[in-house]
């Protein structure tokens, strides 16, 4: 179902994690995670969580929007230094920001704030864009929940009230609002 409008989600209060460092791929999925070596693409797992592979040195993390985060926890929790092989925890619920837009005129929005072209015919589902949207390093993700079209946004999370100022400004001539996380997750 297409939106007319745009809505923005702040999902920031989710789960997110990270990996990098040369053997990070292969211990990921020594670590039961399901994906290619396809850099700049993301991954659906069983359990709800994205898998964004940005380099074959980096995954990022994304939880489940259903709740469902058990597997992402224990990927923290039970990562030890000594048995990493050439793999680093990078936390990312406290250096990277993440918003959801949704409405089938969002990428005329991010046009307006980006150069990267998001038209759906161009930017494929669980495509990944590494580019700054409003002057800020950014990841935009296309993660379509069913037949909803969704973006994901990541950027640094000290520039979080900034990055959200800029889209709610960038949303408005669509008629674009700030929506509660519950009406995406429902």
């Amino acid at each position: 179902m297409a939106l007319s409008s745009i809505e923005i989600f702040n999902l920031s209060f989710l789960p997110r994690s990270g990996f990098k460092g040369g053997g990070t791929l292969s211990a990921m999925q020594a670590r039961g995670l399901t994906f290619e070596n396809q850099p700049n693409r993301a991954f659906r797992q069983d359990d709800g969580t994205l898998c964004l592979v940005l380099a074959a040195t980096e995954v990022f993390l994304l939880g489940s929007l259903g709740g469902n985060n058990t597997r992402l926890e224990e990927l923290e929790t039970t990562w030890h230094i000594e048995d990493a092989k050439g793999s680093y925890l990078m936390p990312r619920c406290h250096t990277h920001a993440w918003f959801a837009l949704e409405g089938d005129r969002v990428p005329e929005m991010l046009a307006k704030l980006c150069a990267v072209d998001f038209r759906p015919s161009v930017f494929g589902d669980l495509s990944i864009a590494q580019t700054s949207v409003a002057r800020l390093n950014s990841i935009v993700l296309r993660a379509d929940l069913e037949k909803r079209r969704i973006y994901h946004l990541l950027a640094d999370s000290t520039c979080s009230s900034y990055m959200l100022a800029c889209l709610k400004d960038a949303a408005e001539e669509f008629g674009g609002r700030v929506k509660d996380a519950e009406r995406l997750l429902s």
